[in-house]
């Protein structure tokens, strides 16, 4: 009886460390799977990246070329003349005319030393006998002083 005790012992023992090196092998191949599957996930999220960044990059490859046609476009050319015309025209300059040249008498500010006679911007024309552009002219020479 004994002897059959100790064969069913050593039995039970050795099926005992078959047991522990097979979870011992299931964990290393489960720890195996985790790391391929993290890789697979990491290839499908950089593939993801690439689809969306090849999308984005077509469509701002169309927002160039539609702005490079809106750019190249000429027939808005008449109506572009006539808005700078607009605005040339109110601040009193036409393409007839030449740029009044600036005055060459320095900066044409206030001079800090009492001996040197005070300076006053001029208008660019000189003397302009327009009233309204005197009264402006005086006006601003008071703000100044």
């Amino acid at each position: 009886m004994i002897r059959a005790n100790r064969i069913e012992t050593t039995t039970r023992t050795n099926d005992l460390v078959r047991t522990r090196q097979y979870i011992t092998k299931f964990i290393e191949m489960r720890s195996h799977l985790q790391g391929c599957a993290l890789k697979l996930q990491t290839v499908k999220s950089h593939q993801a990246m690439a689809d969306a960044m090849s999308s984005t990059a077509k469509a701002m490859e169309m927002m160039g070329d539609a702005i490079d046609e809106v750019m190249d476009q000429e027939g808005n050319e008449e109506e572009q003349d006539k808005i700078v015309s607009q605005v040339l025209d109110e601040i009193g300059v036409s393409f007839g005319e030449e740029v009044p040249d600036a005055p060459s008498l320095g900066t044409g500010l206030k001079q800090s030393s009492n001996t040197e006679k005070e300076r006053i911007p001029e208008a660019a024309g000189g003397g302009n006998d327009d009233t309204a552009l005197n009264d402006l002219e005086a006006r601003l020479n008071n703000l100044k002083q």
